[in-house]
């Protein structure tokens, strides 16, 4: 990766390292990581650890959802904190997982009438999922999403390459969870 492409990422959690990690800044930074893999912003996940369960901090809509337990055995995030192992899932369809935070329309675009249903528009098919680590201890999660109503309509599988690129990605971030 590029010290270019990396640079305002860098500024950002320099930035945000003071103030802790906030919506405001959660946006922010979703946005940077949204044009690095080509995905919109809401296809950007940035989960914090509180008080024994993950909290979005972006997409901001989420937050107030809910939270999700650290003993959830069928959360893609919390397995990733847990494990402290990054991973890419292709057909994150087929994946036990968590679906309720799917359901919230996080897009910010008003349905228009006789389009696809929101679920087809919703539908993870592919997901990055990488933890966010500070002195040793895991302390968030990031994750890149691909959406559509089938697999292929997601677009291009996630490879390798990306993965790498998100790991670091977040351990420029890391200062943030501070």
């Amino acid at each position: 990766m590029s010290t270019s492409s990396s640079s305002p990422l860098t500024q950002l959690a320099s930035a945000c390292e003071a103030e802790g990690l906030t919506a405001r800044n959660g946006e922010k930074i979703a946005a940077v990581l949204a044009a690095q893999f080509r995905v919109q912003p809401e296809d950007v996940g940035i989960l914090r650890l509180e008080n024994e369960s993950l909290v979005f901090v972006h997409p901001a809509k989420l937050h107030d959802v809910g939270r999700i337990p650290l003993n959830n055995s069928s959360s893609a995030a919390v397995r990733t904190l847990n494990t402290r192992r990054p991973e890419i899932m292709n057909n994150f369809t087929k994946t036990k997982h968590t679906s309720f935070f799917e359901m919230v329309d996080v897009s910010g675009t008003p349905p228009v009438a006789g389009a696809k249903t929101s679920k087809d528009r919703l539908t993870i098919q592919k997901l990055m999922s990488v933890p966010v680590i500070v002195t040793g201890r895991a302390v968030g999660v990031v994750q890149v999403c691909r959406k559509g109503a089938t697999l292929s309509a997601a677009g291009a599988d996630f490879v390798s390459s990306d993965l790498q690129k998100l790991v670091s990605l977040a351990g420029v971030l890391a200062k943030c969870f501070r």
